[in-house]
């Protein structure tokens, strides 16, 4: 047993169909992101109940309408999409109520709990991916913090689109923090082809395999917090593998981040909740009681992203 008390942490990408809208399938994640705001007002409830802080890395676009006139900023050149501004979700005549969320941050600052605010980029732009050029990157980061600062929020949390981490040292210039890196599972930043990955995934989830817990790191000013579990949704099929599953393994990575004193660091979005809500929430819920319970007696602390930074050693 570890002399120093466990970390647990839990940040939540949230996006609507800003997280597919390059990717040509949000026609497959329709309904789930029609269920979002329901799945977030029960989130909320959730979180005040066993008084855990959560971060919600936010695409900062979901606060503003828009007209989808970006000429003020520079497209990346991805080979997956041709026109990055021109396919907005707000630029293509996508329904609103995939990619407009104006009430979220009332609802997550209304917390009784408070609850970190942080960012999941501006447009959900790839900013590890090739064609991403620092100046895209700047730009991206720099509209996403301003966005938050018009509405009370000083940014200190960032968590990068589909974890492809580029150009930290741009969130170290605009305030920045801590950043989610990676899961720390040799197959996810090891070499090895994507396409043998969600083998990988499925496999581990199957057996209930016990998640890594972590070290925050420092990068060059930014603090890195590396993943340690993806909550599997009852979709995509995660429901073929053995119930419970994600809840029994992140039941063994709160247990190990108390044995060691380090960071048991959990996350999902919260549309991957919309298909089955009763049943994904519930499962939810069951790991933030085993959370609350070892933090009432005090073997544990539950802390955002951002007290992550401040109360942790980290690797130099």
């Amino acid at each position: 047993m570890s002399d120093e008390k466990g970390v647990f942490t839990i940040s939540l990408d949230t996006e609507l169909a800003w997280g597919t809208f390059d990717k040509g399938n949000v026609e497959r994640y329709e309904e789930a992101y029609r269920n979002t705001p329901a799945v977030i007002d029960q989130l909320c409830d959730i979180f005040d109940e066993y008084e855990i802080p959560a971060t919600w890395a936010i695409v900062s676009h979901l606060l503003e309408d828009c007209d989808g006139d970006h000429s003020d900023r520079t497209s990346p050149d991805l080979e997956w999409v041709d026109d990055w501004f021109g396919e907005l979700p707000c630029a293509s005549g996508m329904d609103k109520d995939l990619w407009y969320a104006p009430w979220l941050m009332d609802r997550l600052q209304d917390c009784e709990t408070e609850q970190e605010i942080g960012l999941h980029g501006s447009t959900h732009m790839q900013l590890g991916a090739d064609g991403c050029s620092r100046k895209q990157a700047e730009e991206e980061i720099k509209a996403a913090v301003e966005t938050l600062q018009a509405h009370g929020v000083e940014p200190k949390s960032f968590v990068f689109p589909r974890n492809d981490v580029g150009h930290v040292d741009v969130l170290q210039e605009h305030g920045i923090k801590a950043y989610r890196g990676v899961d720390d599972r040799w197959y996810e930043r090891g070499s090895i082809p994507n396409g043998v990955k969600p083998l990988l995934r499925f496999f581990y989830e199957a057996i209930r395999g016990t998640p890594p817990v972590v070290e925050p790191v420092d990068r060059d000013g930014v603090v890195e917090i590396p993943g340690s579990q993806v909550f599997r949704p009852s979709y995509d099929g995660w429901q073929y593998t053995p119930g419970e599953s994600s809840v029994a393994r992140a039941k063994k990575g709160l247990q190990r981040a108390v044995e060691t004193g380090r960071v048991f660091h959990l996350w999902f979005h919260p549309f991957n909740l919309g298909h089955d809500i009763e049943q994904d929430l519930e499962r939810v819920e069951q790991i933030l009681e085993s959370a609350a319970n070892l933090c009432d007696d005090e073997k544990l602390a539950c802390l955002p992203m951002r007290k992550v930074v401040s109360r942790k050693k980290y690797r130099l």
